[in-house]
């Protein structure tokens, strides 16, 4: 051996140090009562005297489940929460600690092995922990932890020292829990007697208080320090004193609690009454008195005392109802809370045939007709309200007879005088029969003139001659009796069928050949030739000669001819399965039905004149301007034509798909600024031609904007037909949808039929080379969405048709 290694350690020094910490620990804890105090000494002395980075004292739940930390120090965020309470069964060194009744020491590499499931990224950093159970002989509360940043070895004297602490710390965590028990229990006790509804007295056998509980305070205004050794009697009613004296002598060990309700003097000078219930416990040895619990009862007094004034004066009050209820001309009922029937008046009988005595023995909905029943029976079921005073209804009675009458009745609340609470319903029932009928027939009327209206107005609203003759063939049935109808044109003496309505009998729905040839009698022959409604009843005949009676299917029906006012002559046709006896109202409606359809149909053929004269009038607007371009002949028409067709493949209808269709004629009417040497030019235009045609659709905007007749999506057409998907158009640079959809949808038939037309730069593509660049541009240059709705739409057409345009 050639050399000797010395390991030198201050044992002495440390133990010196231990002793220190053991003494300020020792006197800290006799001085301290809070567990908190405790827990910061035990930490403080573990981390200090130790070098321990971290460190925790932990106790065991009440249901002995679970492990609880009540202080730690030098602990990251996420693991004081993430240990803050976990189950003791889990695999943990404290849980070990605890089970075992042993400490734990761990250097780093064991706690890696066993417990490096237990472990958070930030508590990486400790290297060795040790964790003591605190016992109390076999009991154990729970534990302290200490972590340390190095890796050690713990040695005996640490250990020992560790040990001491816990041994030393234990007792005094535990009285101070104890302490913070009982602290908290006369706590309670304290505020539930402050707050009690009753108040505890014990006093002696002679009525002398010798405890009084907090609640006093409250309900007799004595502070319990007040009335401690004064003589119950001092404070009791002069008249109650007998009946406290019987009580008192009544009372025995053993005996069964004695009540009596007596009154107590407040401090303010008025009476109180009490309820007491007093129960001798001068055997018992922590009691030695009589214990008496009173309760505040007088509300409870004063209420029975009125209470028993209301009964009389009800009693008197219901016997002046009855008096008055059989000399009354109303049906007069009254009702227990609970819905039986205690009362009814004599005059049932004139009513609804009953005698009193027979309505007595039924409940409050036997005689309700069934469809009014759910009115009244929700009315019986739902709370009342506490405002509740009355409420009317109106609704069906049986009679004895079968017969039903309408009545109204008033339902009226009788409330206690002192409690509010509902003691019986008073029912006012009346005869409104007569008055009930007359309701019905104004409400009839003013339906069918609101009904009317509607149809007026309906018409009004409409434009198409077919839609407006369907809508006043279904309004002319819903305001009349009649089942079935049918409308038809008359075109040179031979009619056709325009609407059906129904079923009618013995007829087909779509064609009405041969009725021009029907033998009709004379009479109807000149109503028609009049223009003049004709009603036909079930027993008269309308050929020559007459046709056999009843009719099959047709029995009553009506020929109502519209004045001639439009483009088209119509007769409406009504008819019915049954009998009909046509009203004077009916005929009036009727009447007034025709002339508002005369002249929705009048109106309809002058809007579609006017109609025509506008697409005439944008159409030669847009041929010329085809023709000062030089363009292919019928460039206008093409793409009027194409974009018709896939407006409505896009969904457009209506004035929208006007709309799109006038842009279509107007795209280029700004090319009228356009001077005719760059718009005529026969080469390739340089930057600054390039840029005057790219003013033509504003120019084009700013000439058409001021016609209030052009919707905005034409104006939309004609202003961004030139805007290109990806931005790279003009005259604003759009993209995507921020480009209006009318000026999408025109962009791909202007580029398609460019694409297909001849022009002086360039032969006409192909239908198929064009498609394909369209689908080329589609999601570039062009919507990608209207470019597929384009491709189904030319798929649905032959090239031929593609380019073959209707007649304007």
């Amino acid at each position: 051996m050639r050399a000797l290694i010395l390991q030198l350690r201050p044992v002495e020094r440390r133990r010196d140090s231990y002793r220190d910490a053991l003494g300020r620990m020792t006197r800290s804890l006799t001085a301290i009562q809070s567990v908190h105090e405790v827990v910061r000494t035990i930490l403080d002395v573990g981390l200090y005297a130790l070098g321990a980075a971290a460190g925790g004292v932990s106790i065991i739940s009440a249901d002995g489940q679970h492990v609880t930390v009540i202080g730690d120090n030098g602990d990251d965020q996420e693991t004081s929460l993430r240990w803050e309470q976990f189950p003791l069964d889990e695999e943990t060194p404290i849980g070990q600690a605890i089970r075992t009744r042993q400490p734990v020491f761990l250097g780093d590499h064991c706690f890696q092995t066993l417990f490096v499931h237990t472990q958070l990224t930030d508590s990486l950093r400790f290297k060795s922990t040790a964790v003591l159970p605190l016992l109390i002989g076999e009991r154990v509360l729970g534990t302290v932890t200490l972590s340390f940043i190095e890796d050690r070895t713990f040695q005996a004297d640490e250990q020992e020292f560790m040990q001491t602490v816990t041994d030393l710390c234990a007792p005094a965590l535990d009285r101070a829990r104890l302490q913070q028990e009982v602290d908290h229990q006369q706590i309670w006790f304290r505020t539930v007697n402050r707050n009690s509804s009753d108040i505890v007295t014990v006093s002696d056998g002679q009525g002398v208080i010798q405890y009084q509980s907090g609640s006093v305070e409250r309900i007799l205004g004595y502070t319990p320090q007040e009335l401690t050794g004064v003589s119950v009697f001092d404070i009791l009613h002069p008249e109650d004193h007998l009946a406290a004296q019987r009580a008192l002598s009544q009372l025995q060990p053993g005996s069964e609690p004695i009540s009596e309700i007596l009154r107590m003097r407040h401090r303010e000078g008025h009476w109180i009454w009490l309820e007491s219930v007093a129960t001798d416990l001068r055997h018992n040895e922590h009691i030695r008195g009589i214990l008496v619990n009173s309760r505040d009862v007088s509300k409870r007094i004063e209420a029975e005392r009125a209470r028993k004034v209301s009964v009389e004066a009800l009693q008197e009050t219901e016997q002046n109802f009855r008096r008055l209820a059989e000399n009354a001309g109303d049906l007069v009922r009254q009702y227990a809370p609970d819905g039986q029937l205690e009362y009814c008046s004599p005059n049932a009988s004139d009513l609804l045939g009953y005698e009193s005595e027979e309505l007595l023995c039924l409940g409050p909905l036997d005689l309700l007709f069934e469809e009014d029943r759910s009115v009244l029976a929700a009315a019986f079921e739902r709370q009342l309200p506490p405002d509740f005073t009355q409420e009317t209804f109106e609704y069906r009675l049986k009679r004895k007879d079968g017969s039903l009458v309408w009545v109204e009745t008033t339902f009226k609340a009788v409330r206690d005088q002192i409690t509010q609470e509902v003691a019986a319903f008073i029912t006012i029932t009346r005869d409104i029969e007569q008055r009930k009928h007359a309701e019905f027939q104004v409400k009839a009327q003013l339906d069918r003139y609101q009904r009317l209206l509607e149809f007026t107005v309906s018409l009004e609203h409409l434009t198409d001659p077919l839609t407006v003759v369907r809508e006043a063939l279904q309004r002319c049935l819903t305001l009349t009796e009649y089942e079935y109808g049918f409308a038809l044109r008359i075109d040179e003496g031979e009619p056709s069928v325009l609407a059906v309505e129904g079923q009618p009998p013995g007829m087909p729905v779509n064609h009405a050949e041969g009725l021009g040839q029907l033998p009709l009698s004379p009479l109807l022959q000149k109503a028609l030739h009049c223009r003049e409604l004709v009603v036909v009843a079930d027993d008269e005949s309308v050929m020559a000669p007459p046709e056999p009676l009843p009719r099959d299917g047709w029995r009553s029906f009506s020929v109502l001819p519209v004045p001639k006012g439009g483009a088209m002559d119509v007769v409406l046709v009504f008819g019915s399965t049954q009998a009909v006896k046509t009203s004077r109202e009916t005929r009036l409606l009727l009447n007034n039905a025709a002339v508002r359809l005369g002249h929705a149909l009048e109106r309809s053929g002058h809007l579609e004149q006017l109609n025509t004269s506008r697409e005439e009038t944008l159409r030669a607007l847009g041929l010329a301007l085809e023709y000062r371009d030089y363009e292919t002949k019928g460039h206008t028409d093409r793409v009027v034509h194409l974009t018709d067709l896939l407006g409505r493949a896009l969904g457009f209808m209506g004035p929208d798909l006007d709309a799109l269709r006038w842009g279509a004629f107007l795209h280029d009417t700004g090319k009228v600024a356009i001077p005719d040497t760059i718009l005529l030019k026969p080469g390739k235009l340089n930057s600054e031609e390039w840029a005057v045609i790219q003013r033509h659709p504003s120019i084009g905007f700013e000439m058409l904007h001021h016609i209030p007749s052009l919707p905005a999506a034409t104006l939309d057409v004609v202003r961004y037909h030139q805007e290109r998907w990806n931005g790279s158009g003009y005259p604003l640079g759009l993209s995507g949808t921020d480009i209006p959809l009318a000026a999408r949808v025109f962009a791909v038939v202007d580029v398609y039929d460019a694409l297909t037309s001849e022009r002086p730069y360039k032969q006409a593509w192909t239908h198929e080379a064009a498609i394909e660049q369209l689908c080329q541009e589609a999601g570039s240059l062009l919507d990608e969405g209207v470019v597929q709705a384009f491709l189904h739409v030319v798929k649905g057409h032959d090239e031929g048709h593609m380019k073959q345009v209707p007649e304007m």
